[in-house]
């Protein structure tokens, strides 16, 4: 990725980059003193260019393609093997020193240390990525050490890139960048966002958008839970609720019926016959909602199931229910046979009446005859 493009630039500018474009030389003389001069030849421009002569105090001694250049640290070390001697020339600064080396021999033939490319276009070479932009590749190489061995960066075969020895991980999987931790022995470890440094997405706080996003969900799930689920007492039973916590609060609505209301689940399993069904939903009123912002209202819907026998209390309940409307009818039925018995009644009461006064004139004439038979 072009991050780790940009790091290892920043690298090899402190360490000195050579030129891919750039070759060097160097040229033995048999003269008092042991002089070699060092040489530097464009590739481009097909030109040379002396840049140091250098008296190494020794006569001979050398030996044919033993020299290499060390293309991290920009030096080139000619070996003069017969003396036990070591030229070291440091490119960036054009100066040269000879210090004494011993040299491992086999036989007659020197045997050499280090990378014998002298351009140093093995290892390091300059392009341009996909926008054109400049980049330095180190060739061949998968490791970046430091000078004590201890890894910096390290391009692992599963392309994973892992920054130190307990490694911080990234890896492209499936169309993902995955980031994550491991330890000495290669376990996956937790990765700690320090105190005083935030975690920010889009702009906002990580710590921010959680505590919100819950405090509006336990605020949406607090006014639902108000609601109503069955209604054993009418058709419908709604209601409003609401829900509180932290800063956000939600409202809420909702109603709730029982099955047993509608015809269509005669013919349905028992369970169903005695279940009932709710819904509602709930919206904060104020409070931040959650990063994606479409979490700001729920929705619910239900089935409340009934199981067992019903409780004593609600037979009870029923029975004494049905007892009043017996009652009730009992009643009205009684006062109905009252108005019909006081209507009979008021007319015997005519009639005896009418009789009463009937017999007091037969018994008013009986005596005007008995008063005239009499005389």
């Amino acid at each position: 990725m072009k991050i780790f493009s940009i790091l290892f630039s920043i690298i090899l500018f402190f360490t000195h980059q050579i030129s891919a474009d750039t070759l060097y030389s160097w040229t033995p003389y048999a003269d008092t003193g042991g002089k070699i001069e060092i040489r530097s030849h464009n590739t481009e421009t097909n030109t040379s260019t002396l840049l140091l002569t250098h008296y190494t105090g020794v006569n001979g001694g050398y030996a044919t393609g033993t020299s290499f250049i060390d293309e991290f640290k920009g030096i080139m070390y000619i070996p003069i093997p017969g003396h036990n001697k070591m030229v070291a020339y440091n490119i960036a600064t054009n100066s040269a020193v000879t210090s004494n080396h011993t040299f491992t021999t086999s036989g007659s033939t020197f045997l050499q240390y280090g990378n014998s490319n002298s351009s140093g276009d093995s290892i390091i070479s300059t392009g341009t990525d996909a926008e054109d932009g400049s980049i330095t590749t180190i060739l061949g190489s998968l490791d970046i050490s430091d000078s004590s061995g201890n890894t910096l960066i390290e391009n692992k075969a599963d392309g994973s890139v892992h920054i130190g020895e307990n490694s911080l991980v990234t890896q492209e999987v499936n169309g993902v960048q995955q980031l994550y931790a491991t330890n000495a022995a290669g376990n996956q470890i937790d990765l700690n966002i320090k105190s005083g440094t935030n975690l920010l997405i889009g702009g906002r706080n990580l710590m921010d958008i959680i505590s919100g996003d819950i405090s509006g969900s336990v605020a949406l799930s607090s006014a639902l839970a108000a609601l109503p689920n069955s209604s054993p007492d009418a058709f419908y039973t709604c209601g409003l609720g609401t829900g509180i916590h932290d800063s956000s609060s939600a409202l809420s609505a909702g109603c709730a019926s029982d099955f047993s209301n509608y015809t269509f689940t005669d013919n349905l399993p028992k369970i169903f016959q005695t279940a009932s069904f709710n819904i509602g939903s709930s919206f904060l009123m104020n409070g931040e909602p959650d990063i994606s912002e479409a979490r700001d209202m729920s929705i619910k819907a239900g089935i409340t199931f009934k199981f067992g026998s019903v409780k004593p209390t609600r037979v009870a309940d029923r029975n004494n229910h049905m007892l009043e409307n017996k009652i009730d009818a009992v009643m009205q039925e009684n006062r109905t046979l009252k108005a019909q018995l006081k209507v009979e009644n008021d007319a015997i009461r005519q009639e005896n009446d009418l009789l009463k006064a009937q017999i007091t004139e037969i018994n008013t004439q009986l005596k005007a005859l008995n008063m005239l038979v009499m005389n």
